[in-house]
């Protein structure tokens, strides 16, 4: 073994050029799928750091009624559950939450905060630096609201001071003492800086009244269908003891990553795997052809050590010790790479709020599959030329001049190399061009919308059961304060209060048309709500068609109103005028709300760029449902940024406890919501990009081996009068077929592909025309010039050089 390796690494750096172009070709195919895989372990395989973090889990309810998968649990749910389970080490609660932190001095500051049960951090056996863990008697009723601070607010708030402990703060509004503070990078479940004590309350005792997630570490060898079915037995008797609030209710248990990285999160990494995958094995074509084509140079050498006595087996392990080398070293430029990748992608994503735990880093399983793929890959592309170059026919082999014939035998495995390799390329350059083609779309949304001059700010009223913000009467009051004051600030052009920013998500109801029942009770008639005031269609320059728009007096009991969109009145009117039409918004659980009159028609706006069909859209007053979660919009002549500490000095003045946040503009909170396309697009273009260019390089190269293996029978045929057209043709007929074949094959594969990716792509149908027909032009064009290049070398041979040849 030990002087084959040897031997192996004589013929690498004999063939020093050959073995530059393969450990290149495999850097990359190597390289792409150990970052791809990298990123992916991080996102769905590795468990949440804490100790046992493999067997924790989150249970949440379905409720059918309501169209649930992943619905809340009450206080009096989540006793049952833990008390009467029998497969979990502990059961906690959590109520995620924000957290307005105010205190004299400081100005108020709104962190992701969760209200826990006291248990929690025994169960993930994670204590506090400094102070104390949360204790049983937290959570009893009337306890005083305590408080614990992670470690980055207990740095940035307040200078890491070791007297933090013991001081008392208003959370919300309300006097909490804070108690400790956890490990730095903590921040359970999700991205929380703030951690506070559950408390049983008159509300929360409600078995309606549903609020909690429940995480759950499982018993040692307890599967998650054990689990499963556990808590499915608890919840049996629960419907048969109170069939009011607990019929057709079940628990869902899942795991950690499937309830926080499941649906579009989870289908893209693994579609992104599987490309990568391709890229591989286009890599692994492409050298496998290369190898193909030395084992029928070395033809000769092969026959010399069988007839010195080497058996085929010895044969074929020198041969893959080779490629397994060529693999190992491209292996180890490819891990250079991959962490270039890793470091880039990191960087890339860092400011989209994914979850703490979410490191992009190599672990040992990270680390296990690179070596499996590096060593693989060299079995994957040196097996079959291996076992060619193995069959050696003594008698011709050895004969003086005898051409390196055996180039036959290869020659349908290396065509049919080519058109996987084509076919590969067509499926990721198609599913590529949709995610770059749906980046740009979102690019382009609301064109009218003058984005880069909106400033949005975010607030969020504290609206709960004793607060100052709980009457609606309350939030409708801090509207028209909020609208007056920041409406007289120097630089502002038009102030506009909103649920929901353009092209950033709307609250979706079930409507009832007047006149016009549901067909079907199960699909009601859906329609994308905005609340807002009425600068709000002037400030994002939407033009009124028809009618009105909304005014100061809508709103009031009675005088319900809404602008819609003109797909809203093409969609429940057909071509009617939809004016003094009215509809109203219903709930299966309470009854019907008041009857909504249209008032006006706007032009179309897309609100969900996320969502290629998602409800029309309509535009109702801010006082038919005055939100404590209220978006800001400023609209300015110049850079809406400059005003960002006066509207900040001018929000502090009407309310001194309430925060700012997600402050940016509106162009920039657009491209922020669209990082999803922007990182995906880019990555599955560089994908495709790279398997493009090594499937051009494979037809090139196997046509040029063509012609170089039939270069006397061009000269033949030049001598006998054949023109160099003809010649040209001769040589391209075979590649444009297997370029053909190639085509059709990955057409058929990426129009069922890219099926996949219709839940990911907002405004791009997955079967878009131009994308499929711009990728079959772009590959024949490349694939043909590919061809013809070669072909057009053959054909400026002269007869006399050619009938030398061989």
């Amino acid at each position: 073994m030990l002087q084959d390796l040897r031997f192996a690494f004589r013929q690498l750096l004999r063939y020093r050029w050959f073995s530059l172009a393969v450990i290149v070709t495999l850097a990359l195919g190597i390289g792409i799928n150990t970052t791809v895989f990298t990123l992916v372990n991080a996102v769905l395989f590795k468990p949440v750091p804490v100790p046992g973090g493999e067997r924790l889990v989150v249970v949440t309810q379905e409720w059918p009624e309501n169209h649930y998968d992943h619905g809340p649990i009450s206080l009096a749910e989540f006793r049952a559950y833990r008390e009467q389970s029998r497969t979990f080490e502990g059961l906690e609660a959590v109520s995620r939450d924000g957290g307005i932190i105010a205190e004299p001095g400081n100005p108020p500051e709104r962190y992701g905060m969760s209200v826990i049960s006291p248990g929690l951090f025994d169960l993930l056996k994670t204590q506090p630096i400094l102070g104390r863990a949360f204790v049983p008697a937290d959570g009893a009723a009337g306890a005083p609201a305590v408080l614990m601070l992670s470690h980055k607010v207990w740095q940035q708030r307040y200078a890491g001071a070791a007297d933090v402990v013991g001081r008392t703060v208003r959370l919300n509004g309300h006097p909490a003492t804070i108690i400790g503070v956890m490990p730095e990078g903590f921040k359970f479940p999700n991205n929380e800086e703030l951690w506070t004590a559950l408390t049983p309350t008159k509300e929360r005792e409600e078995r309606k009244n549903r609020s909690l997630m429940l995480f759950g570490l499982r018993k040692p060898g307890t599967s998650l269908s054990e689990a499963q079915t556990d808590l499915n037995v608890i919840a049996a008797r629960l419907a048969k003891e109170f069939p009011d609030t607990n019929k057709d209710i079940t628990p869902r248990v899942q795991t950690f990553h499937d309830l926080f990285n499941g649906g579009p999160i989870k289908l893209i990494f693994l579609t992104m795997l599987g490309a990568v995958g391709f890229v591989l094995l286009i890599a692994c074509a492409n050298v496998a052809n290369m190898m193909l084509s030395r084992a029928i140079v070395r033809g000769r050498e092969m026959a010399v050590r069988a007839a010195m006595g080497a058996s085929r087996a010895q044969i074929i392990r020198q041969l893959l010790i080779e490629s397994v080398l060529l693999s190992v070293i491209g292996g180890a430029l490819g891990l250079g790479l991959a962490q270039f990748g890793i470091h880039a992608f990191d960087l890339a994503t860092q400011d989209v709020g994914k979850p703490y735990w979410i490191v992009f880093t190599m672990d040992w399983r990270a680390a296990t599959y690179f070596a499996a793929v590096s060593v693989a890959s060299g079995v994957v592309f040196g097996l079959v030329p291996a076992l060619r170059a193995s069959r050696v026919d003594l008698s011709t082999a050895l004969k003086d001049g005898a051409s390196s014939g055996g180039s036959a035998r290869g020659g349908k495995l290396t065509g049919a190399l080519v058109v996987f390799q084509f076919a590969a390329t067509v499926v990721l350059l198609a599913g590529a061009g949709l995610m770059v083609k749906n980046f740009f779309a979102v690019q382009r949304v609301n064109p009218f919308v003058p984005a880069a001059q909106i400033l949005g700010v975010r607030l969020a009223l504290p609206d709960g059961k004793g607060e100052r913000y709980e009457s609606p009467e309350s939030r409708k009051a801090m509207h028209e304060r909020l609208q007056q004051r920041l409406a007289a600030l120097p630089g502002v052009k038009q102030v506009a209060l909103t649920s929901n920013f353009p092209g950033l998500g709307s609250q979706d109801r079930s409507i009832e048309i007047e006149g016009k029942p549901t067909p079907d009770p199960k699909r009601p008639n859906l329609a994308a709500v905005i609340f807002a005031t009425p600068d709000y269609l002037p400030a994002i320059n939407l033009p009124v068609l028809v009618g009105r728009g909304l005014d100061d007096a809508d709103g009031a009991p009675g005088k319900e109103a809404a602008v819609v969109t003109r797909e809203f009145a093409t969609h429940y009117w057909n071509g009617e005028s939809p004016l003094g039409r009215k509809f109203r918004v219903v709930n299966p659980n309470d009854k019907p709300g008041p009857w909504i009159t249209v008032v006006g028609v706007s032009g179309d706006l897309v609100q969900n760029f996320q969502q290629r069909n998602s409800p029309p859209l309509a535009f109702m007053s801010d006082r038919q449902e005055p939100w404590a979660w209220i978006g800001v919009m400023l609209r300015t002549p110049g850079d809406p940024t400059t005003i960002v500490p006066s509207v900040r000095a001018a929000i502090q003045e009407i309310d001194p406890d309430l925060p700012l946040f997600e402050v940016r503009t509106l162009k920039a909170a657009i491209e922020r919501d669209s990082w999803f396309f922007a990182v995906f697009g880019t990555l599955f273009f560089t994908f495709a990009a790279i398997a493009l260019l090594m499937a051009s390089v494979g037809i090139y190269a196997v046509v040029a081996q063509n012609t170089a293996r039939r270069t006397r029978e061009i000269g033949i045929r030049m001598a006998l009068g054949a023109t160099a057209a003809s010649v040209v043709q001769l040589m391209l007929s075979r590649g444009v077929l297997q370029l053909a074949l190639g085509l059709v094959l990955g057409l058929a594969g990426a129009f069922a592909a890219t099926r996949l990716l219709d839940s990911i792509l907002g405004l791009v149908s997955p079967t878009d025309p131009v994308v499929f027909a711009s990728v079959a032009a772009l590959l024949s064009a490349i694939g043909l010039f590919a061809c013809w290049l070669p072909a057009r070398r053959a054909a400026h041979v002269a007869p006399t050089e050619a009938l030398r040849t061989e």
